[in-house]
């Protein structure tokens, strides 16, 4: 049932069940056929400004367009503009499902840090500017945080060059992308090319640093005093041998972190969640043996920490670079492993397989890894660190 309006014609209140709503009911220019134009509900829209809404729509019809079709029209560019930074983000996670666990974390964190308050943006609305000033300011917030000194690069510079690789990808999943009206989701582009065309984008430069022999004597006589009954330094015995284990392996530090108790046996050892999603078995050389035994128990982690979970170990190269006065990361402990294989004349390929780096050439796929030309190098490597001769192991080293 319609009830007309006394002062706007073509206005009624229609009665239904539940609510009586505001329509306007009248003919759309140009098509001979009433359009009904639904307002909203009687008991939310006040008589005034229902009739302000009903003039609206008439005049809309009157000049030939359906505000029924002007508003699906509406819904639809707002569910296009909807398409943010957000959700973009979730849609790419959800296409990389073969991401390994470390790099999705790697993304959530980056994402969050340094695009946190774009996440509410449109991704058509981000501009090259934008981006410009992103990059920019991630390495101004960065360098003014840290106190410690730059490496190889600038200050802040790796990290804006993570987040904009990442921001990178997720807005190239976009690129070809339409609407339902056919319209493009970034009518303009990926705006993250604007560092390439302005030459923004430095390349990084490797870092270099490994430890020198002096280095390396200074750093295994004070990993070895703190197992001493009367050590009373800071470094704990759990960082001690996590140290000595990155030093002789040239493992990555989660690869040595989370080795698994189920993974190590009386001769090898071997790290599953690699870099490059292969497996990576090692030998176990007497100096390891001894290492293992000393952390294993009960948990199902060779580092073990609380609640079952394994131990983060964040604190240990800091810890142990803070009481020797040696600066270190864990990977300048990799570049020291693999240093000390190329002084011993192991050759690139043989350094590489210890590594577990990719292969880049098609015949070395069929030239596979096995223990026995592995083994030589670590022991080389053991008995430059140990100072051991002839690479027997004396009966006191790490006891």
């Amino acid at each position: 049932m319609f009830t007309p309006d006394k002062q706007v014609k073509g206005l009624y209140k229609k009665q239904l069940k539940m609510n009586n709503v505001w329509v306007v009911k009248a003919k759309q220019r140009g098509i001979n056929k009433p359009v009904t134009v639904t307002l909203g509900r009687v008991d939310v829209i006040n008589i005034r400004d229902a009739r302000r809404r009903a003039k609206e729509g008439l005049a809309l019809l009157a000049s030939g367009i359906n505000p029924n079709q002007k508003r699906k029209a509406e819904l639809r560019a707002e569910s296009f503009e909807g398409i943010n930074l957000e959700a973009a983000f979730n849609g790419y996670m959800e296409l990389r499902a073969d991401l390994k666990p470390s790099t999705k974390k790697s993304y959530q964190q980056v994402m969050a840090r340094c695009f946190g308050d774009w996440f509410k943006h449109p991704i058509k609305e981000i501009t090259r500017d934008d981006i410009v000033k992103k990059y920019n300011a991630i390495q101004s917030r960065i360098a003014k945080r840290s106190k410690r000194p730059a490496k190889a690069n600038p200050r802040g510079l790796a990290e804006a060059q993570k987040a904009m690789r990442y921001l990178n990808a997720i807005l190239n999943t976009y690129l070809n992308d339409v609407d339902e009206d056919g319209n493009q989701v970034l009518p303009n582009g990926n705006p993250v090319v604007v560092l390439k065309d302005k030459r923004m984008r430095t390349i990084l430069k490797p870092r270099m640093r490994f430890l020198k022999r002096s280095e390396r004597e200074n750093l295994y006589q004070e990993l070895t005093i703190s197992f001493h009954e009367q050590y009373d330094g800071k470094i704990k015995p759990k960082e001690a041998d996590f140290v000595f284990l990155l030093m002789v392996s040239g493992l990555r530090f989660d690869e040595a972190r989370l080795l698994r108790r189920e993974n190590i046996t009386k001769s090898t050892y071997t790290v599953t969640d690699t870099k490059n999603n292969r497996d990576h078995t090692l030998p176990v050389t007497p100096v390891l043996g001894k290492l293992f035994k000393r952390n294993l128990s009960d948990s199902e982690w060779l580092f073990s920490g609380r609640n079952g979970k394994a131990a983060s170990m964040s604190n240990a190269i800091a810890n142990i670079s803070n009481a020797t006065g040696i600066d270190f990361s864990a990977h300048d402990l990799r570049r020291t492993a693999a240093t000390i294989a190329a002084e011993h004349n192991f050759s690139t390929d043989q350094i590489s397989r210890l590594l577990n780096h990719k292969k880049k050439d098609q015949t070395e796929q069929y030239v596979q890894k096995t223990l026995g030309m592995i083994r030589p190098i670590v022991d080389a490597i053991e008995a430059d660190i140990f100072g051991i001769d002839d690479y027997e192991v004396e009966e006191n080293a790490l006891r």
